[in-house]
C-alpha cells in the first residue's frame, strides 16, 4: 500500500509541476478542426504517470529484472509519445518503434504466451513457433487499444483503472505477489492522473493523458494480462479479453467497420463508442460514467471465470458473442454523419489525433 500512496501523491505532485512547463516544450493540445475542447490543454499527464509509478517502485524496493526492463521500454514509449505528441509521426514509424520494443520486453523476460487453451473443448492449442508473433500481435494491439479509446475526458484513464484493478484482484488471489508493487503503483498513478483529468469538480479536463501516456499504459497492462496466462496465475489466455474489455471490443470493431469499407484502420472517424453515444445524445460526461460501469461489470465477469475456473471454450466464446452483439446494437448508427464528420480527413490522418483531444 506505501507503493499506491506514493504514486499517487508523485503523480498528483508531477501533474502539477509539469503543468507551469507544457506551453515552453509544446506539450499542449490546441483546439481546431474536429476537436472538441475549447481550451488548449496540457498533454503531459502520461509523462506524470509514468515519473510516480518509476519513483514510487523505487522509493518501494519493489524493482526485479522484469519491471526495470519494462519501465525502460515504457520510458522509451514514453519518449516516442512526447515527439508524436509534438510532431505527428508518421503511423508506420510508431508501429516499427512499438514492435521493437515489444519484442524488446518479450525476449527479455521470456514471455511469450504460448498457448491459447481449449477454446474448441478439446485439446489445448499451442502456438509453437507462433508463439513470439502472436504475442507481439497482442502487445502492440493493447497500446493502440488503449490509445484509441482515449476519446473523451476521463475514458482512458478509467478503462485503465478498472483493468489494473481486475488484475490486481487476480494477482492477489492467485499469491503473484511480485505483481502486486507495479500494480498498486498504476492504480496510485491513474487516480492522481485523474483528479485532474475526468471533469469530476471541474468543467473542463486540465490534462489529457496524450500519446506519451496512453501508450505505455498500454503495455504495461498488456504485460499484466501476459502474467495473467503464466506463472502463479495460470489462468486460461481467453480470460484478458474480458478483463482489457471496452477498449478491446472497441478496436476489434471499429477495425472491422474500416475494414468492411476499404479503409485504413487508422484512419479517423466517428466509429469509436463514444462517438456512437454522444451522437444518441448522452452528454460526454455520462457517456464515460456509462462505459466505466460497463468496464466494471466486464473486468468482474472476468474475476468470476478465473474464480469459478471457467473452461476455456466458454470464456472465449462468450466474449466473442458479446463482440457480436455489440457490432449488429450499433450497426444501423447514421453513417452519412460519420461521413460528413470524416470528410476532408486524409489517409494520413489517424485515431492519434482523437486521442490527444481531437476527439473531443
Amino acid at each position: 500500500m506505501d507503493v499506491f500512496f506514493s504514486s499517487l501523491l508523485l503523480s498528483v505532485v508531477f501533474v502539477l509541476l509539469l503543468l507551469r512547463y507544457s506551453i515552453r516544450f509544446g506539450l499542449v493540445d490546441h483546439p481546431g478542426g474536429r476537436k472538441q475542447h475549447s481550451s488548449p490543454t496540457p498533454t503531459v499527464g502520461g509523462l506524470a504517470m509514468f515519473i510516480a509509478v518509476m519513483l514510487a517502485l523505487y522509493l518501494g524496493d519493489a524493482y526485479n529484472e522484469d519491471n526495470i526492463l519494462l519501465v525502460k521500454c515504457a520510458g522509451l514509449l514514453v519518449v516516442l509519445g512526447v515527439l508524436d505528441d509534438r510532431h505527428d509521426l508518421p503511423v508506420g514509424m510508431r508501429m516499427m518503434a512499438q514492435v521493437f520494443l515489444v519484442l524488446v520486453v518479450i525476449i527479455g523476460a521470456d514471455g511469450a504466451i504460448t498457448h491459447l487453451g481449449a477454446l474448441f473443448g478439446g485439446k489445448d492449442i499451442h502456438l509453437g513457433l507462433l508463439a513470439i508473433p502472436f504475442t507481439v500481435v497482442a502487445f502492440v494491439g493493447s497500446i493502440n487499444a488503449m490509445n484509441m479509446i482515449d476519446g473523451a475526458d476521463g475514458m482512458a484513464g478509467k478503462m485503465s483503472l478498472i483493468t489494473t484493478l481486475g488484475s490486481a484482484v487476480i494477482f492477489y488471489l492467485s499469491g503473484a505477489a511480485e505483481l502486486m508493487p507495479l500494480s498498486w503503483a498504476m492504480l496510485g498513478a491513474l487516480l492522481g492522473f485523474l483528479i485532474f483529468n475526468m471533469r469530476l469538480f471541474v468543467q473542463r479536463a486540465w490534462v489529457f493523458m496524450g500519446d506519451a501516456g496512453s501508450m505505455w499504459v498500454g503495455l504495461v497492462l498488456g504485460w499484466f494480462m501476459l502474467q495473467i496466462t503464466r506463472g502463479a496465475v495460470s489462468a486460461e489466455p481467453a480470460l484478458v479479453l474480458w478483463l482489457f474489455g471496452i477498449p478491446l471490443i472497441d478496436t476489434l470493431v471499429v477495425m472491422l467497420r474500416r475494414a468492411k469499407h476499404r479503409r485504413s484502420p487508422f484512419h479517423a472517424d466517428r466509429t469509436h463508442i463514444h462517438y456512437l453515444l454522444a451522437h444518441m445524445g448522452l452528454p460526454t460526461k455520462r457517456n464515460v460514467w456509462v462505459l466505466s460501469l460497463v468496464q466494471l461489470i466486464l473486468v468482474t465477469i472476468g474475476v468470476i471465470f478465473y474464480l469459478t475456473q471457467a473452461p476455456a471454450w466458454l470464456v472465449f466464446w462468450s466474449f466473442a458473442l458479446l463482440v457480436v452483439f455489440y457490432y449488429f446494437l450499433f450497426h444501423n448508427a447514421r453513417t452519412g454523419d460519420r461521413r460528413k464528420n470524416t470528410a476532408g480527413l486524409g489517409p494520413g490522418l489517424d485515431d492519434r489525433r482523437q486521442h490527444t483531444g481531437g476527439r473531443r
